[in-house]
């Protein structure tokens, strides 16, 4: 090599190199939480250490540590600090250290995400009856009132709401929505119904006897309407996520969420409610499986399989996914279905 290029290339390794060492310098220095790191899950109960990772020689007047957005402890040294999340809902924490000195402050952000600390317990079922089923009714809600299900089908263009006689399957009453409409989630809140449409962001309210539309409103923050169902005193709705958003029942505002989560993490694709003794039922979009959630919590308490309800002789071409969730108050009747599915069973839950 030419020594006079090879003494360029010297110099200016020794210049880069000197460059590394003082932003390197700088970025050493850079605050962050050694412990604990970020998306860790945690169960709910446990308490969690936090530790600054603070250079050797930088000093400080005071930590505030943040959970939340919202105040947690003051520290004035760098000794970790126990987080303790007995209280905390499911779900994501934000956690945010902030260290001052002398009027200046630097910030660092971890965050973990809560999960029940039991596992769901599993429940498995026996047929108790078989009705008949519309094979071409594409379930999207469901719900029982005085020996009829009332019922509402998706599809572009196919979508419906209807009254059917539980033990015949017939269909005593319906109306066909306007082909923009994709029909999905809907319940009885009174002597009204309220039907959630999919993407098209509006659900719509009709007169329980007379099915004549009276109203409709607009979705907040949950772009889409998947399952819906009502405690008594406010509207549950799903959007596919791991979200349930509550609704004013008068006015179908949001008021609040909770994040759904099992001992794994997050649960989503909730689809088709039920409100079943102070506890959330849920269809989980996909599988045969419905999760039994505490709605003050969001923790998946139990998951009921029900592989193999449907027998494979009546699955065809056209049968899709198990949804449809509709529960008798007065005799405790539980009754589900599918997606065109020709069956509506009544279930006895097993191992409760």
């Amino acid at each position: 090599m030419n020594k006079f290029l090879l003494l360029a290339l010297t110099a200016l390794c020794s210049v880069a190199a000197c460059n590394r060492e003082k932003s390197g310098d700088s970025s050493n220095k850079s605050l962050n939480f050694s412990a604990i790191e970020s998306g860790t899950l945690v169960n709910k109960g446990d308490s969690v250490s936090l530790r600054l990772n603070l250079p050797t020689d930088v000093s400080f007047d005071s930590i505030t540590y943040l959970l939340n957005d919202k105040p947690y402890i003051t520290a004035k040294d760098s000794d970790a600090i126990w987080l303790k999340t007995d209280s905390l809902g499911m779900g994501s924490q934000l956690i945010t250290a902030n260290v001052f000195k002398e009027g200046q402050m630097e910030s660092a952000n971890t965050n973990i995400v809560v999960v029940p600390s039991q596992l769901p317990e599993q429940y498995s079922f026996s047929v108790v009856n078989t009705y008949p089923h519309d094979a071409h009714a594409y379930t999207q809600g469901l719900e029982y009132r005085d020996g009829f299900l009332y019922e509402s089908t998706g599809q572009r263009g196919q979508s419906t709401l209807r009254k059917v006689e539980l033990k015949t399957g017939k269909v005593v009453k319906k109306i066909d929505l306007p082909s923009k409409y994709f029909g999905e989630g809907m319940t009885i809140v009174g002597d009204k119904i309220v039907q959630l449409t999919w993407e098209e962001g509006v659900g719509l309210v009709y007169d329980k006897n007379s099915f004549e539309k009276v109203s409709e409103f607009p979705y907040q923050a949950s772009k889409e309407g998947w399952g819906l169902c009502f405690d008594g005193q406010r509207l549950i709705k799903s959007d596919g996520t791991n979200r349930l958003y509550f609704l004013n029942k008068d006015n179908y505002k949001e008021e609040g969420f909770i994040e759904v989560y099992n001992n794994k993490g997050a649960v989503d694709k909730l689809n088709e409610l039920e409100y079943i003794d102070g506890k959330i039922y849920a269809n989980v979009y996909y599988s045969d499986v419905i999760v039994v959630i505490d709605p003050h919590s969001g923790a998946v308490e139990a998951e009921i399989n029900l592989i193999g309800l449907l027998p494979q002789k009546d699955v065809t071409e056209d049968t899709n996914v198990l949804n449809g969730i509709a529960y008798d108050q007065e005799g405790k009747h539980l009754y589900v279905t599918g997606k065109n599915w020709d069956k509506l069973f009544e279930i006895k839950l097993l191992g409760r």
